[in-house]
């Protein structure tokens, strides 16, 4: 099918978005126009609420069933079109999404969030303005891989801030023909655009039951909750050299998506939090249901904020860093879960880090950047296989680890119950990506440590005592 996404503030709808959108699906071959009302949050003077603009669109179009409404982006307090187009191109798999905008918008749409995006991956329907030539902007956009097409309605534009502004002064005889008499007469019972409209009328409880009795959870924006775990391990590298002491390889677990949204990207495990499980919890089910991992030192870092981070809604990831033994889960694993290899370089502010197993490898860049008051943050900038924000999420529990092991004895979570000083030091050479000097790393760990009476046989080499971790 082909589907037209017409978005704007509608503040209020009047009868020529009703003439735009008729004319589109008489006369243009649209089989659905999805209006998609913005965010509450939208810088514009008077902007009544989503649910405001929305019924007043239900009572335009309330006899037009191929006019659907969407309340995404108020719903989710966002105005982000490329992630509205994401959320309604999984809604309509298959068919051909059209943005619609006005000429005077394609003028500035570079400053679009992820304009490039939007060009790559849908279509634009652009209603021309006779003021306005936008030959010049076309030839920019044409190596891009969506069409642009462009529509004469030859309507009579209006402009909204008119109509509140004729309102507001209770002069509802001037627009009483630019406005649906359903829309009118909804706006003149609410008294929108007026001094004496009420959003929330307040009031005053004298106890907790009486409040609890008039309170609902439906008068407030809902977002949801993410627990996303970044499993880290070690393992030995095999050498042929019998006298070459083995090194370590760093890695994280995986797992491939099997649906929609990003299907046959990988992400970390991550998963929804339950309203009746505490985040620790949420995370341990997680782990156990995604990858078959029990029995794991977690331990929370960081929560991503980034309103729109996830193209679901608003979304916040709790993040917890894993750490464990990869050996004891190895051939445990469920099926799309495994562990990749993790290497990383930086040079100046920009990170590769690049994932490899025997099965896959792929390279992925962020920018790292801090602030005036020293804090590090990462920004994406080459991305095709990771889903949602996990490569800052994953860029960002690497930044924590490496700082945590120089002050907490936590790597001794990624070895067996004894290990080697050497065994010790690799793992640390693995976190860090740099090799340590040896008397000044066992001069650094020589207090956290036990010696045991046992050894082990390196092969060509003298056999190596066997340590243990000196708990506290």
């Amino acid at each position: 099918m082909k589907i037209g996404v017409y978005g704007g503030s509608f503040n209020p709808c009047h009868i020529v978005h009703k003439q735009i959108v008729l004319t589109l699906l008489e006369q243009y071959g649209f089989d659905r126009i999805v209006l998609l009302p913005t965010g509450n949050f939208y810088k514009k003077s008077n902007l009544a609420k989503g649910e405001e603009r929305i019924h007043m669109l239900n009572l335009m179009f309330q006899n037009h069933p191929k006019v659907i409404l969407c309340d995404y982006e108020f719903k989710n307090n966002l105005i982000c079109t490329y992630r509205s187009l994401d959320y309604l191109q999984n809604l309509y798999k298959g068919d051909e999404l059209y943005f619609i905008m006005g000429s005077d918008n394609l003028l500035h749409f570079d400053t679009w969030k992820r304009y490039e995006y939007i060009l790559d991956h849908y279509n634009l329907l652009i209603i021309v303005r006779k003021d306005i030539s936008v030959q010049g902007v076309l030839e920019k956009y044409q190596p891009y891989k969506g069409k642009i097409e462009l529509v004469d309605l030859n309507v009579e534009g209006f402009n909204s801030s008119y109509i509140r502004e004729c309102i507001h002064k209770n002069d509802y005889a001037s627009v009483s023909n630019i406005l649906d008499s359903n829309v009118l007469g909804y706006i003149q019972n609410r008294k929108l655009y007026t001094k004496e409209y009420q959003e929330y009328r307040e009031q005053h409880y004298t106890s907790d039951e009486e409040f609890l009795k008039n309170y609902s959870s439906d008068d407030y924006e809902k977002m949801s909750i993410t627990t996303d775990i970044t499993l880290f391990s070690v393992s030995d590298i095999e050498t042929k050299n019998y006298r070459k002491k083995n090194g370590k390889n760093f890695s994280i677990l995986l797992v491939e998506r099997q649906t929609a949204p990003f299907m046959n990207r990988y992400c970390i495990p991550g998963g929804f939090l339950s309203l009746d499980e505490k985040l620790l919890d949420s995370a341990k089910r997680i782990l156990f249901t995604e990858a078959n991992i029990d029995d794991v030192y977690l331990n929370q870092f960081h929560t991503f904020s980034d309103i729109d981070r996830d193209i679901r809604g608003r979304v916040l990831s709790v993040s917890f860093l894993g750490l464990i033994d990869k050996a004891k889960i190895i051939s445990d694993l469920k099926p799309k879960a495994s562990f990749f290899d993790l290497t990383f370089q930086q040079e100046k502010d920009i990170v590769t880090i690049e994932f490899k197993n025997e099965f896959r490898e792929f390279r992925c860049k962020v920018r790292r950047t801090i602030d005036d008051y020293g804090i590090i943050s990462y920004t994406e900038l080459e991305n095709e296989y990771l889903a949602f924000d996990h490569l800052k999420i994953i860029a960002t529990a690497l930044e924590y680890l490496k700082n945590q092991i120089e002050t907490q004895d936590i790597v001794y979570h990624m070895l067996p119950k004894e290990f080697t000083l050497k065994e010790l030091q690799m793992v640390y050479e693995a976190i860090l990506g740099k090799k340590l000097i040896d008397s000044v790393f066992r001069r650094t760990i020589k207090d956290k440590v036990i010696p045991t009476q046992k050894f082990k046989n390196d092969g060509g080499h003298r056999p190596s005592r066997l340590y243990s971790y000196k708990a506290e």
